[in-house]
């Protein structure tokens, strides 16, 4: 058998990742919503769940999911988001997933380990991982 060169040792790693089809995996996965009509309020029994997984302020992500579904909201004692009006369990997700991507996932290397620092006037996300700095979309 002949030695290959460098560059095409590269190349045909190159190809055979392509064809594998590389997926960005992330060790943050949601759980299903859980939610409940009582009346004309929506419970969301997991939110707590949710806020801890994301390590972010329960307030904060209870202003976002009202002011999404343009409603009123608020937490009660067990750690239940509560909503005014019937809301969809897939709009709970979608809205959910949209705020792990603006808000916690880092845009540079896509580490869950970010936090938040108030600099002026504007919420930086802080990557852990990476040490990069980027505005948040909230």
């Amino acid at each position: 058998m002949e030695p290959q060169g460098y560059r095409e040792l590269l190349d045909r790693v190159k190809d055979h990742l392509q064809a594998e089809g590389m997926k960005k995996v992330s060790r943050l996965t949601l759980p299903i919503p859980d939610t409940k009509f009582i009346g004309n309020r929506t419970y969301l029994y997991n939110f707590k769940q949710f806020t801890d997984m994301m390590r972010r302020d329960p307030n904060r992500v209870l202003m976002y999911l009202a002011r999404e579904l343009a409603t009123a909201a608020s937490m009660d004692q067990e750690g239940r988001a509560i909503f005014i009006g019937r809301k969809n369990k897939d709009s709970f997700r979608v809205l959910l997933e949209r705020y792990i991507n603006d808000n916690v996932i880092c845009s540079v290397c896509g580490s869950p380990d970010t936090h938040t620092e108030r600099l002026k006037k504007v919420t930086m996300l802080v990557c852990e991982a990476c040490g990069a700095k980027n505005p948040t979309k909230e």
